[in-house]
């Protein structure tokens, strides 16, 4: 049967993917944490710019690996392993490609210095996500790191990381230069004859609010991109293989809310129906009952047991009309977190039958009562995603539910 330990063993990259909201960026660092423990180079990279990585493993994060200092690490109980963390730079990211793929050092600051490339170069289609994964593969080829986690990016379509290279390279193919740039371009004075006629009178529009200098840096910007299409194209293809090849294991994270379970069935199956190798399922602030507590008690509880609590906490020198008080909100307390408890396991019901179905592990994480800061808190949220299978992970009678 899966388990965390054992998919973070055996696989270069495990990606959280997960709805906004869901606490992926925690549950991210947590597996990195467990897979420190566990003697690996781990490495958690984020690509939200928010500060809760930061924050929770407390340290600066900035565009190269951070590693937590040995004396930390022995607090958390890391002995051979070690931790370090990153948050993506994608304009420096999309720099390093251009460095890479432009054709000389001539053609490499032209592209640098065009207002086009310096006002664009980070909110192109899929740049940030493509970003992400050409810094996911150089760091595994780098050798320095056992396992990268990628805390995926907070898109609107949190899947869309899988199809950027693609999309990327469908924006800068030379198909669009074809599209906007008439095929007889002359040598002379860049203008309106570089367009084709159906694209004539935007440009004329955009001649008139900007002046003649867009339409020279727009024709070059796409020109120098044309140049370089087969480079990102042929790193599309390497990328996709390493997302679909065996070495990337896809973990869904998800919430007890409806809406998020939905979106998390949605991925999970969008993954699946892309050959993607979804290896585990994370319930996040999910309520449960604490451990050794047996929620069942509170549902068969006859009245004559409440009587008696009332009756003890009188003895014991409450006073009666305290007593009844204290043991009626112990009681409605009790029945209605009971309830959300139920409410928990049946929304999620479908999406961990799922997960059994791709032979995934599930694990859940209960609400706590504050959100993750520290170290200490992280540390809590890993014992959870690394307890055994069976000690409280799938939702109570969630796995039984048709």
């Amino acid at each position: 049967m899966k388990d965390p330990e054992g998919v973070l063993g055996t696989h270069r990259v495990v990606a959280c993917v997960g709805s906004g909201g869901v606490g992926k960026t925690t549950l991210a660092a947590a597996l990195a944490l467990g897979a420190a423990r566990r003697g690996q180079r781990a490495l958690v990279l984020t690509i939200d710019p928010a500060r809760r990585l930061a924050d929770a493993m407390g340290v600066e994060l900035g565009s190269e690996p951070t590693r937590l200092s040995a004396p930390v690490l022995r607090e958390l109980g890391v002995r051979d392993g070690s931790l370090a963390a990153m948050m993506l730079d994608t304009k420096r990211t999309f720099d390093e490609l251009v460095m890479r793929f432009a054709r000389d050092d001539a053609t490499r600051d032209r592209i640098f210095a065009n207002p086009i490339y310096q006002h664009v170069s980070d909110a192109l289609a899929g740049s940030s996500e493509y970003s992400a994964m050409e810094k996911v593969d150089e760091l595994v080829s780098g050798g320095e790191y056992d396992v990268v986690v990628l805390d995926t990016p907070p898109s609107q379509h949190a899947l869309d990381f899988l199809e950027a290279p693609e999309r990327l390279v469908g924006l800068i193919d030379s198909r669009i230069a074809r599209h906007l740039l008439h095929p007889a371009m002359s040598a002379g004075r860049v203008g309106l004859r570089l367009f084709q006629r159906g694209t004539q009178p935007l440009f004329r529009v955009l001649e008139k609010i900007s002046g003649m200098g867009f339409l020279e840096d727009l024709s070059e910007f796409l020109l120098l991109f044309e140049e370089m299409s087969e480079g990102f194209r042929g790193r599309a293809d390497h990328v996709r293989e390493l997302l679909f090849g065996g070495a990337t294991a896809f973990v869904v994270a998800s919430g007890p809310g409806a809406g998020q379970v939905d979106q998390a069935l949605a991925m999970a199956q969008r993954l699946g129906d892309m050959g993607a190798s979804v290896e585990g399922l994370i319930l996040n602030r999910m309520r449960r009952w604490p451990d050794g507590a047996d929620g069942s008690s509170v549902a068969s509880a006859r009245p004559g047991e409440w009587v008696g609590l009332a009756e003890a906490l009188a003895a014991g020198g409450l006073g009666e009309a305290d007593a009844r008080r204290a043991t009626d909100g112990a009681r409605r307390c009790a029945e209605s977190y009971l309830l959300q408890v139920k409410r928990d396991a049946e929304t999620t019901a479908p999406i961990v039958r799922l997960a059994r179905t791709l032979d995934g592990f599930v694990r859940t994480v209960p609400e706590l009562p504050r959100d993750v800061h520290d170290l200490v808190a992280l540390g809590q949220i890993e014992a959870q995603l690394f307890r055994p299978e069976g000690s409280g992970d799938a939702p109570a009678g969630a796995g039984d539910r048709t």
